[in-house]
């Protein structure tokens, strides 16, 4: 007896993958919108440390020019993320100005943590080399170098090389 190999036919086929399509769709959608809430909780996090440097600067920058306490932690809080934490230090002629914020997503608190991000901005005291006069007042600016040439006779001075 001849045995012949049974193919599938065409219907049967379309049976075995019934169903397939409505599978992937319900593995994939919720991956994707998973990675989306994740792209958007680190963009949440990378803008808010962006915000937090530029408010660094700022608050450095007009603690540098001499502007009160005051009026600089005003400017870092209107430049700074929602809720954030600032110090101003001033020692030994530099001004240091930390901003600190806790980033977090409304909504999404038990899937994704809460991150903390801060920015540092050291600079010099513009002020304290202002207010303070050079202790050696006879000292030439610039590290030694005079300002003006020293007097001399003008035939020797200006005849430094051969004739």
């Amino acid at each position: 007896m001849i045995e012949r190999a049974q193919t599938a036919g065409p219907n049967q086929r379309r049976q075995a993958d019934r169903g397939q399509a409505t599978a992937e769709l319900a593995v994939g959608l919720p991956s994707l919108f998973a990675a989306f809430f994740v792209a958007a909780w680190l963009l949440g996090a990378v803008s808010g440390q962006a915000r937090c440097a530029d408010a660094a600067r700022v608050g450095a920058r007009l603690a540098a020019r001499g502007e009160s306490d005051p009026t600089v932690t005003l400017a870092v809080a209107r430049a700074a993320p929602p809720q954030a934490r600032i110090r101003l230090r001033r020692q030994e002629g530099l001004l240091e100005v930390e901003v600190s914020a806790r980033i977090s997503r409304a909504g999404l608190d038990s899937f994704v943590p809460d991150l903390v991000v801060s920015a540092r901005a050291v600079v010099a005291d513009e002020a304290a080399f202002v207010e303070r006069p050079p202790a050696d007042a006879a000292t030439p600016p610039f590290g030694g170098i005079p300002a003006e040439p020293p007097d001399c006779p003008a035939a020797p001075c200006r005849d430094s090389g051969p004739p």
